[in-house]
Protein backbone atom coordinates (compact mmCIF):
# COMPACT_ATOMS: atom_id res chain seq x y z
CA UNK A 1 0.00 0.00 0.00
CA UNK A 2 1.11 3.30 -0.27
CA UNK A 3 1.00 6.12 2.20
CA UNK A 4 -1.16 9.42 0.75
CA UNK A 5 -1.59 12.84 2.55
CA UNK A 6 -5.02 14.51 2.43
CA UNK A 7 -6.93 17.38 3.92
CA UNK A 8 -9.82 16.19 5.27
CA UNK A 9 -12.59 19.00 5.71
CA UNK A 10 -14.91 19.13 8.36
CA UNK A 11 -18.25 18.96 6.45
CA UNK A 12 -16.83 15.76 4.44
CA UNK A 13 -18.38 12.57 5.80
CA UNK A 14 -15.85 10.50 7.88
CA UNK A 15 -12.89 8.88 6.20
CA UNK A 16 -13.49 5.76 5.24
CA UNK A 17 -13.24 3.33 2.18
CA UNK A 18 -17.57 3.80 1.90
CA UNK A 19 -17.21 7.49 1.90
CA UNK A 20 -13.99 8.26 -0.54
CA UNK A 21 -15.32 10.36 -3.13
CA UNK A 22 -13.90 13.42 -4.08
CA UNK A 23 -15.94 16.26 -5.14
CA UNK A 24 -15.33 19.91 -6.22
CA UNK A 25 -14.52 22.47 -3.36
CA UNK A 26 -17.96 23.88 -2.12
CA UNK A 27 -20.05 21.48 -3.68
CA UNK A 28 -23.46 20.10 -1.83
CA UNK A 29 -22.47 16.36 -1.72
CA UNK A 30 -25.07 13.81 -0.97
CA UNK A 31 -25.21 11.67 1.79
CA UNK A 32 -22.60 9.12 0.81
CA UNK A 33 -20.52 11.57 -0.87
CA UNK A 34 -20.91 9.82 -4.56
CA UNK A 35 -22.10 12.52 -6.21
CA UNK A 36 -22.99 16.54 -5.82
CA UNK A 37 -25.44 18.75 -7.23
CA UNK A 38 -25.23 20.05 -10.44
CA UNK A 39 -24.09 23.50 -10.29
CA UNK A 40 -25.49 24.64 -13.51
CA UNK A 41 -29.21 24.31 -12.62
CA UNK A 42 -28.85 24.25 -8.73
CA UNK A 43 -29.71 20.66 -8.38
CA UNK A 44 -33.39 21.51 -10.09
CA UNK A 45 -32.47 19.07 -12.65
CA UNK A 46 -33.63 22.29 -15.47
CA UNK A 47 -32.36 25.01 -17.17
CA UNK A 48 -34.73 27.60 -18.87
CA UNK A 49 -37.67 24.31 -19.02
CA UNK A 50 -35.10 22.06 -20.35
CA UNK A 51 -33.40 19.24 -19.01
CA UNK A 52 -30.18 20.43 -17.82
CA UNK A 53 -27.75 18.93 -20.19
CA UNK A 54 -24.81 18.50 -17.53
CA UNK A 55 -27.18 16.39 -15.35
CA UNK A 56 -29.39 14.65 -17.53
CA UNK A 57 -31.96 16.78 -15.64
CA UNK A 58 -31.20 14.85 -12.55
CA UNK A 59 -30.21 17.53 -10.69
CA UNK A 60 -26.84 15.46 -9.40
CA UNK A 61 -23.49 14.57 -11.03
CA UNK A 62 -21.30 11.85 -10.01
CA UNK A 63 -17.81 12.57 -7.75
CA UNK A 64 -14.87 10.91 -8.40
CA UNK A 65 -14.00 7.88 -7.39
CA UNK A 66 -11.00 7.91 -4.04
CA UNK A 67 -10.13 11.05 -1.79
CA UNK A 68 -8.06 13.88 -3.56
CA UNK A 69 -4.77 13.54 -1.60
CA UNK A 70 -0.85 14.05 -2.00
CA UNK A 71 1.60 11.35 -2.40
CA UNK A 72 4.10 13.62 -0.44
CA UNK A 73 3.81 15.64 2.82
CA UNK A 74 5.56 18.31 0.84
CA UNK A 75 3.03 17.73 -2.33
CA UNK A 76 0.02 18.91 -0.12
CA UNK A 77 2.11 21.99 1.05
CA UNK A 78 2.46 22.88 -1.84
CA UNK A 79 -0.85 22.38 -3.39
CA UNK A 80 -2.27 24.75 -0.48
CA UNK A 81 1.06 27.45 -0.93
CA UNK A 82 -1.48 29.66 -2.39
CA UNK A 83 -2.35 33.06 -0.93
CA UNK A 84 -5.65 32.36 0.86
CA UNK A 85 -5.52 28.83 0.60
CA UNK A 86 -4.40 27.39 3.27
CA UNK A 87 -7.02 25.23 5.57
CA UNK A 88 -6.74 26.58 8.89
CA UNK A 89 -8.67 24.44 11.19
CA UNK A 90 -9.19 21.70 9.40
CA UNK A 91 -7.80 18.12 9.76
CA UNK A 92 -4.91 16.61 7.44
CA UNK A 93 -4.81 12.73 7.60
CA UNK A 94 -2.04 10.33 6.59
CA UNK A 95 -3.38 7.14 5.39
CA UNK A 96 -2.26 3.98 3.61
CA UNK A 97 -4.36 3.28 0.45
CA UNK A 98 -4.50 2.57 -3.30
CA UNK A 99 -4.87 4.96 -6.21
CA UNK A 100 -8.05 4.57 -8.09
CA UNK A 101 -8.17 7.54 -10.28
CA UNK A 102 -7.01 11.00 -10.66
CA UNK A 103 -9.17 14.37 -9.58
CA UNK A 104 -10.40 17.52 -11.35
CA UNK A 105 -7.02 19.29 -10.36
CA UNK A 106 -4.67 16.45 -11.68
CA UNK A 107 -4.31 15.13 -8.54
CA UNK A 108 -4.40 11.65 -7.31
CA UNK A 109 -7.56 9.80 -5.62
CA UNK A 110 -7.43 7.02 -3.29
CA UNK A 111 -9.34 4.68 -1.31
CA UNK A 112 -7.93 4.80 2.30
CA UNK A 113 -7.28 1.18 4.05
CA UNK A 114 -5.73 2.47 7.28
CA UNK A 115 -4.73 5.57 9.12
CA UNK A 116 -1.78 6.39 10.15
CA UNK A 117 -1.82 9.71 11.75
CA UNK A 118 -3.95 12.73 11.81
CA UNK A 119 -2.85 16.58 13.02
CA UNK A 120 -4.84 19.95 12.82
CA UNK A 121 -3.33 22.00 9.15
CA UNK A 122 -1.04 24.17 11.87
CA UNK A 123 0.00 20.73 13.44
CA UNK A 124 1.18 19.54 10.12
CA UNK A 125 2.64 22.66 8.93
CA UNK A 126 4.65 22.93 11.90
CA UNK A 127 5.71 19.33 11.39
CA UNK A 128 6.78 19.36 7.65
CA UNK A 129 7.83 23.06 6.28
CA UNK A 130 10.87 22.91 5.68
CA UNK A 131 12.93 25.13 7.64
CA UNK A 132 10.37 24.87 10.34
Amino acid sequence: MTTWWRVHWSDCPPLSEEHAWSALWGATRSEDGSQTECRDCDGSGDLAGEPCTICGGEGWEDSVPGYSCAASPEALLAYFDRPGMEPWGETVIAFEGRQVDTGFDGEPTAVPTRVLQTWTWEEFVAAHRAGS
